[in-house]
């Protein structure tokens, strides 16, 4: 992240052995920074809002969230999320742990 770039607000709501759920608020001009995501996890957009992601490697792309919108992503992604528009809020949910599989 450069040192311009003011730092994306998380708040933890949630957290057990099996999820944690985390607001992040995105000012304009903030960002996450880079990070490796360690567990699936589901995104859930509150407000919808413009991103600028950048992975591992620099690679850039472009992502419009849609307010209620979700998507899911694996354990292992590793990439900045950039505001690249007004202020953006979404919802994210961390699976901390396998699911039990159902025997019938």
């Amino acid at each position: 992240m450069a040192s311009t770039e003011m730092t994306a607000i998380p708040t933890v709501l949630s957290e057990d052995a099996r999820s944690r759920v985390t607001r992040w608020e995105f000012p304009p001009g903030t960002a996450t920074g880079f990070h490796r995501h360690e567990y699936d996890y589901l995104v859930v957009p509150v407000s919808g809002g413009d991103f600028l992601i950048v992975g591992q490697n620099g690679e850039e792309s472009t992502m419009t969230q849609v307010a209620g919108d979700t998507y899911a992503r694996p354990a292992g992604v590793e990439h900045d999320v950039r505001n690249a528009g007004g202020l953006a809020v979404f919802v994210e949910i961390e699976f901390l742990d396998k699911p039990v599989a159902l025997v019938d």
